[in-house]
């Protein structure tokens, strides 16, 4: 499936749009199933969005009770860490809304092997989600066409029997936990964030077809699909 293109003028306006159309995905998802399910992503870009939710007026917009958030993928890192996604996303925007905590599902990326996390999490969204779809996945796009953990020339890429799994990225030296296609593409709604002029020769390169079967190439969701985008990442 082709994505819809938002493009907006700068990335506060594409903020703005994108904190909209959560807000909006969120009330519709509540009003029919009485739950929200997200999976938040890490990232810039994202970071702007949780910032944004929680502030006036989005905060009052949503029935945060009835909220419960996901993780797209996470570093094996303590929560406490300067490269944890949740920790960035807690510090961005769950300390400051009327979330319950029991609602906030991150992976516990320090307990035990990167393998043994997978599998946990997969468990916690299986009895969270009880076969349901995630509502929305948000996710950002790396230069090298990477999308939440999922990385070119990885295993991570051929996994299609979990909810999760996990991998090592040799360039950064480091151990992840990602969500598999599978999961992604089964969501309601996918967002990809694409944001500032060191992403415009990658998304020329996507749309022109110069380049072929980087990660999001891969993706098929089945669900409405959007990449957000600001002019300087979708100039060329």
């Amino acid at each position: 499936m082709k994505a819809e293109q938002k493009i907006s003028v700068d990335a506060e306006s594409l903020i703005v749009a994108a904190t909209e159309q959560f807000v909006a995905t969120a009330r519709a998802a509540i009003a029919k199933r009485g739950v929200f399910h997200v999976a938040l992503a890490g990232g810039s870009t994202p970071k702007g969005l949780y910032q944004k939710l929680a502030t006036s007026p989005y905060t009052e917009q949503v029935d945060w009770a009835r909220v419960h958030l996901f993780f797209g993928d996470e570093r094996c890192v303590l929560p406490t860490h300067s490269d944890s996604n949740f920790k960035m996303a807690r510090e961005a925007m769950i300390d400051h809304l009327p979330i319950p905590q029991e609602n906030v599902h991150r992976m516990p990326t320090e307990e035990g092997v990167a393998p043994e996390v997978a599998i946990r999490y997969c468990r916690t969204m299986k009895d969270f989600l009880k076969g349901q779809p995630l509502d929305l996945v948000l996710l950002g796009l790396g230069p090298d066409g990477h999308i939440a953990s999922l990385f070119p020339d990885t295993p991570a890429l051929d996994v299609t029997e979990t909810l999760t799994t996990s991998l090592y990225v040799e360039k950064f030296d480091s151990w992840r936990v990602t969500m598999t296609y599978p999961t992604i593409n089964a969501a309601h709604q996918v967002i990809i964030f694409i944001a500032g002029e060191a992403k415009a020769a990658i998304v020329n390169d996507i749309l022109t077809g110069a380049v072929q079967d980087l990660p999001i190439q891969r993706l098929a969701p089945q669900g409405e699909y959007y990449w957000f985008m600001d002019k300087a990442a979708a100039g060329q």
